[in-house]
């Protein structure tokens, strides 16, 4: 493993780049249902953060992401927060004692994960879901949406969940988006039937289907149904979850299933922006103990925290190139709050390795103003961007 220190001063440029919250995802679905891990064990958020990382630099410009489940269907209508209530008594929702979300959601802020929250409603309001959940936890950077499971909406009455009116559709998104209005309500289900009839607004619909053994050729069973979802709602993205133990006599067969998979959803599918591989098989693709124990060489890309951060005049950019291609086209590049790069810092091709890269913002007399800015690295089809504040 290569690292190298590259020390490189302030220099004004001229090129715009545009920031924009339209992104596509690739990265993991997480739930607390112990049964999918090693010994009953939850992983922690270093194994989700090189999970979502590893996902997303499987495709070009997808950026690392996951559906982070909060609440799960207890029965007779009632779900639960993996949260304490702080005094709130609510019809159909318990809570526990302790915060089992904080310290990842904080982590993924540290590491440029994006976040879905998700819910399994039971006969609970969803409105009061949305609120409860975006009042606690919408101030992380991380969040960018909050999804309902509607397998679970009313399934104390509905088998397969209640079907989402058009009313019900545009009021939830509505009030997903008075948190911040670039958040994404999503919906997800394995039937078209059970979305709202013609709201469509700004949702993003995702697929869950599984099982696809009925047919002899199980994987392309499966594109034509994620494809059909597609069609289906063609003014707006989708997402698919994938990876389920229904399907994995056959994807167990694949030499990497996730992009394998992945890769012909995007070729199929022109309005996929989504692909997360489900929590009940996650293990077998990325091994708990492999990935946790095994930091000899680097597995993923990674860029860090710059440090100090806030900082004055001088920081550090961190950043790591996994040991899976002999080097890559990067680049570094610091960018103001309204998107105008004013800097590149590294444009040329680097092995795989670590490297340490001193950003200064003074150089022949010219200064900075305080205020927050951007650094974004690009190696290959890996791209993530994270904030770092200069505080005179």
């Amino acid at each position: 493993m290569k690292k190298q220190l590259v020390i490189i001063s302030f220099v004004l440029l001229s090129t715009s780049f545009a920031q924009t919250t339209d992104f596509k995802a690739a990265g993991f679905r997480a739930s607390r249902i112990l049964q999918s891990y090693p010994n009953n064990q939850f992983p922690n958020a270093d194994y989700w953060t090189n999970v979502g990382n590893s996902i997303a630099s499987k495709f070009q410009d997808f950026s690392p992401a996951g559906i982070w489940i909060i609440s799960l269907y207890i029965d007779n209508g009632n779900t639960q927060f993996n949260f304490p209530s702080n005094g709130l008594s609510i019809s159909h929702v318990s809570f526990i004692s302790s915060d089992q979300n904080e310290q990842y959601l904080s982590k993924f802020d540290e590491e440029g994960i994006k976040v879905w929250l998700q819910v399994e409603p039971g006969a609970a309001s969803v409105d009061t879901l949305i609120h409860i959940a975006l009042s606690r936890y919408g101030y992380h950077q991380c969040i960018v949406g909050f999804g309902v499971d509607v397998e679970w909406l009313d399934a104390q009455s509905y088998n397969g969940g209640r079907k989402v009116t058009n009313a019900e559709a545009e009021r939830w998104e509505k009030k997903v988006k008075s948190f911040d209005s670039t958040y994404t309500l999503f919906l997800k289900h394995y039937s078209q039937s059970w979305m709202p009839a013609t709201y469509r607004g700004n949702i993003l619909f995702v697929d869950d289907s599984q099982d696809f053994n009925f047919s002899s050729n199980p994987f392309n069973a499966m594109v034509s149904e994620f494809k059909s979802w597609g069609q289906s709602f063609s003014k707006n993205k989708v997402a698919f979850q994938f990876g389920y133990k229904a399907d994995e006599v056959w994807w167990s067969k694949l030499n990497d299933p996730v992009k394998t998979i992945g890769d012909k959803l995007i070729q199929s599918v022109i309005n996929c922006a989504g692909l997360f591989w489900v929590d009940f098989t996650i293990n077998k693709i990325f091994p708990v103990t492999e990935v946790e124990n095994d930091t000899s060489t680097p597995l993923v890309f990674k860029l860090e925290q710059n440090y100090p951060n806030p900082f004055n005049p001088t920081t550090t950019i961190k950043f790591t190139l996994p040991n899976v291609e002999t080097s890559y086209m990067t680049s570094l590049r610091i960018y103001n709050i309204l998107g105008k790069e004013i800097i590149t810092l590294i444009n040329k091709e680097l092995s795989a390795g670590t490297y340490d890269v001193e950003f200064s913002t003074t150089s022949e007399g010219s200064n900075l103003p305080s205020g927050i800015y951007y650094y974004r690295l690009q190696a290959g089809h890996f791209i993530q961007t994270r904030e770092m504040l200069l505080l005179k």
